[in-house]
């Protein structure tokens, strides 16, 4: 266990971070979680405005103000984790706040039945009507995970049902996605190949077999299976996190050993590139800057950090736990301690080892001027506190 004191410092600086940075305005969770906070001197700031029409001008930053449901849901499961930690009802409040936004005010969920393969679903934002595989299997498994641990929020939103209409319609989408080419989008979008997005919706269909069985799911994770094992060797650390934390899962519920031994063949992977010094993971994702020295947030250790802690888990071997801790410890040392309000206590995009600052370049979606709070900031902030719980996303945080 890393020293408690120290990382309830640092969930609790994300969390003031959260409140006062203007990603939630008001800072209660009322109306929902922008996506991100986009710094001036983003040489990439014209495409994201472009990307992402809706944005809050301040003098030294802008806050890009699409509602991203996966970045609610993760913000909303962070507030909830943090005020079991804290014995806190506010933070609890927040959360309930946050999933009064996604369920009776942001209308992202839909919830019409003739719409085929889309009952369940979840537009990417208020701005932009796409639904994407990465983000809704986040919209899927963090209500069922919600759904176990407070039943009478499961009760108020019908959390485990709208989860499991999104988990039959995923899966039902997955099987006729999964041979369309890189770029192909129809109604449900993203590169199934690519474990980013195949991977985390093998971890929603898991959890949702867990509470329901259903052969479709097993199916969708029995084919991903093949694919993965087949192709193991050509994936790049980023989807290696990802692909680690979607075995883990399955795993953690089908019980089958080809998915222990895949997770811990992509854990083994990560530590042979992690940097024995700083617990660093090259950055290589064709969305953010690239290189060995940069600590990416975004798209690789965050989802490495996450992925570690569930696959030891599962496999309560030292190097994982070892593996976790290390990126930990790097996450909490350069954890922002500047002054000002829209950056203190987050974690931007990027930071450059060879500095010790926060730099490398920016990206449209990656780089260090681009602050998610989804994705980023949640996720990690999350880790911390499954830590300090002692539970992680495969334990259901009981």
């Amino acid at each position: 266990m890393y020293n408690k004191k120290k990382l309830k410092s640092g969930l609790r600086a994300n969390l003031s971070w959260f409140k006062n940075s203007g990603v939630m305005i008001p800072a209660d969770g009322l109306w929902g979680v922008a996506e991100r906070v986009a710094l001036k001197g983003n040489s990439s700031m014209d495409k994201i405005c472009k990307s992402f029409p809706a944005w809050t001008e301040f003098a030294e930053y802008s806050i890009i103000e699409p509602r991203r449901a996966d970045c609610n849901f993760e913000a909303a499961l962070l507030f909830l984790l943090a005020s079991e930690v804290f014995k806190s009802k506010k933070y609890h409040e927040i959360a309930v706040n946050i999933l009064d936004f996604l369920y009776f005010r942001s209308g992202l969920l839909n919830r019409f039945p003739e719409e085929k393969n889309m009952t369940g679903a979840w537009f990417w934002s208020h701005v932009k009507k796409t639904i994407w595989f990465d983000d809704n299997s986040w919209n899927c498994i963090i209500p069922l995970l919600i759904s176990e641990r407070y039943p009478e929020l499961d009760k108020k939103y019908e959390l485990k049902k709208w989860a499991l209409l999104l988990a039959g319609n995923m899966a039902e989408a997955f099987k006729t996605h999964f041979e369309f080419p890189e770029g192909f989008q129809t109604t449900w979008c993203g590169y199934l190949k690519l474990p980013h997005w195949g991977a985390l919706v093998c971890m929603a269909l898991a959890k949702a077999n867990a509470i329901s069985p259903n052969l479709e799911y097993l199916r969708v994770i029995e084919q991903y299976y093949i694919h993965l094992e087949n192709n193991k060797d050509t994936f790049i650390a980023s989807e290696q996190a990802y692909a680690m934390l979607g075995s883990a899962l399955s795993y953690s519920v089908l019980k089958d050993e080809k998915f222990k031994r895949l997770a811990e063949f992509f854990g083994d992977s990560l530590i042979k590139r992690m940097d024995p010094l700083t617990g660093n993971i090259p950055a290589e994702h064709n969305e953010a800057p690239v290189g060995s020295h940069l600590a990416d947030t975004i798209y690789t250790i965050n989802w490495a950090l996450l992925g570690f802690q569930n696959l030891y888990a599962i496999s309560f071997r030292h190097e994982y736990r070892d593996a976790f801790l290390k990126i930990l410890e790097l996450l909490v040392r350069i954890q922002d301690k500047s002054p000002e309000k829209h950056v203190r206590g987050c974690w931007r995009g990027m930071y450059d080892l060879q500095t010790s600052s926060w730099g490398g370049g920016d990206c449209y979606e990656g780089g260090a001027n681009s602050i998610y709070t989804g994705w980023t900031n949640a996720p990690i902030a999350s880790c911390i506190a499954f830590e300090l719980l002692g539970t992680s996303l495969i334990k259901g945080l009981k």
